[in-house]
């Protein structure tokens, strides 16, 4: 008997297992606080196929990044607008996607030598382009800020993008849909 118990317990936790599928040691946001009830549950649910909190899907932002506190990520989010070959997109949207956190790694080992990782961010649009200038606000961030971004190539490249700080925003020239991350030289 104690066999058919210990059988049916083994069981119970090999069906009852997680599937991953998303990184090893990838945290989710917390989607049921408070400030996420808005009455629209479609939109919390995007928020979660998103990874993001509410907050961050309903703004197109991202403020908290996996493996780095809280208090040390510089927010940032993306409204409409963007130059794409040099032409105005006046109405074309970026999306602002949390980050692979192997990407988050990778950005920290690229900081090292080079100043503080500010935050790291995946973007993305669904138009072509050779390049494409976007503004991120940045709330906090001043002019004088030695702020450079740069643009993953590869698992292991990254390459420094054109990248002009002014208050509260961070325009840069990018070539593809890709994680940036945001080193501010100390």
């Amino acid at each position: 008997m104690k066999k058919v118990i210990a059988m049916a317990l083994a069981g119970a936790m090999i069906c009852s297992m997680p599937v991953m599928a998303k990184e090893v040691g990838a945290p989710v946001a917390v989607y049921l606080e408070d400030s996420s009830d808005i009455g629209a549950p479609e939109e919390t649910v995007l928020a979660i196929n998103e990874d993001k909190t509410i907050g961050e899907h309903m703004n197109n932002a991202v403020i908290d990044i996996w493996d780095m506190l809280g208090a040390e990520v510089q927010d940032l989010a993306i409204g409409q607008g963007a130059v794409l070959d040099g032409v105005e997109a006046p109405g074309l949207t970026f999306d602002l996607v949390k980050p692979d956190l192997k990407r988050v790694y990778a950005a920290k080992e690229l900081a090292q030598g080079k100043g503080s990782l500010l935050t790291v961010v995946n973007v993305h649009t669904h138009a072509g382009y050779g390049t494409a200038q976007i503004t991120f606000y940045a709330p906090g961030v001043k002019a004088d800020q030695a702020i450079t971004v740069y643009q993953r190539i590869t698992d292991e490249e990254w390459a420094a993008v054109p990248t002009v700080v002014t208050d509260d925003h961070v325009t840069v020239e990018i070539t593809d849909n890709t994680h940036l991350a945001f080193i501010e030289a100390k």
